[in-house]
């Protein structure tokens, strides 16, 4: 069964997917590429707290600019 945007639940809110709107999301929050995005959540794993800290790792070593 498909997932609906609309049903959110505290296990939609610690993960991150490689939907549209959420890699749009964390590009826009953290002011990076979408392609930057959508590779840190394919590096770091769907777990949000751990993509947000490899995307300030990345920043603070000046991968992304």
């Amino acid at each position: 069964m498909a997932d609906s945007v609309k049903n959110v639940g505290k296990g939609d809110r610690i993960r991150v997917s490689l939907q549209k709107h959420e890699v749009a999301y964390i590009a826009k929050k953290f002011k990076i590429t979408g392609q930057a995005a959508s590779g840190a959540i394919r590096a770091a794993g769907p777990m949000r707290a751990k993509v947000e800290a490899y995307i300030k790792a990345k920043k603070k070593n000046g991968d992304y600019a």
